[in-house]
This record gives C-alpha cells, structure tokens and sequence, in this order.
C-alpha cells in the first residue's frame, strides 16, 4: 500500500514546513525521474514517484549525518508503508557492507 499522489506531496509540503530547504525541491526532481525511468522500463509509475518524491522525507527532523535515513523510515512505517519506509532507510546506502560506512 502507498500514499495517494496528492497525499504524499501534502507529507512533502509539512516536512519541508518543519525544515525548510532544497532538499523538498531535490526530492520533486527524484519522483519526476523516477516516474520517468519506470514508464519507461515498464514499471510501476506511482510507485516509483512516490518512493522519489519520499526518499529523504526523515529531514523534517533535520541533516544530521544519515539520522534522516532512520528518521524517514520511522515515520513512514508509523503510518503503515513498510515497503515505503525500506526505501527510506536503504537509499542512502550504496555500498552493501556495513564496515563501508564505520
């Protein structure tokens, strides 16, 4: 299950209300392309702007490191995405070993 369309930018509008900054705008051009990518490899198209467009949501608590990252997942999870929530949690990590990043 995902947000509707309008009902994921209205959570966009409110987080970036909380922290205002380009990361709102950055997320927008992620949904759009991602939309695009998907149409385009015969995808889910919401499902790929809605992740897009939700990615970074966890910086309404602010940039501090990857706390947006568990921040994100938090919230969305809270409000029954959990497939959702997974893309917020694991965007920020392209390298599959966990010693990478400590």
């Amino acid at each position: 299950m995902l947000p509707t369309r309008d009902e994921a930018n209205q959570l966009l509008i409110w987080a970036n209300e909380r922290n205002p900054g380009v990361w709102a705008d950055h997320s927008r051009v992620v949904a759009r392309a991602a939309e695009v990518i998907a149409n385009n490899c015969s995808l889910d198209t919401h499902r790929a702007y809605i992740s897009g467009l939700l990615h970074d949501i966890g910086r309404y608590e602010g940039v501090r490191d990857l706390h947006h990252v568990y921040a994100g997942y938090e919230l969305i999870n809270n409000k029954g995405y959990d497939q959702l929530a997974d893309i917020c949690l694991s965007h920020s990590f392209p390298y599959q070993n966990i010693d990478e990043y400590l």
